[in-house]
């Protein structure tokens, strides 16, 4: 499995439980929804990196 597609996956999970967590506990909630859109941003490098690699 590429690095992209697990950072993605993992990225959302984090920033999904974030999102729910922040409902309830706002700054635990806060730094897991920061850090999961982190993760997405990075693994949109590496998706995007190996797509123009593969043309």
């Amino acid at each position: 499995m590429k690095i992209g597609l697990v950072l993605f996956i993992v990225g959302l999970v984090i920033f999904m439980l974030g999102i729910y967590l922040s409902a309830f506990i706002g700054s635990i909630g806060t730094v897991l929804g920061v850090g999961g859109g982190m993760m997405l941003g990075v693994s949109s490098y590496f998706i995007g990196k190996n797509q123009v690699k593969s043309k």
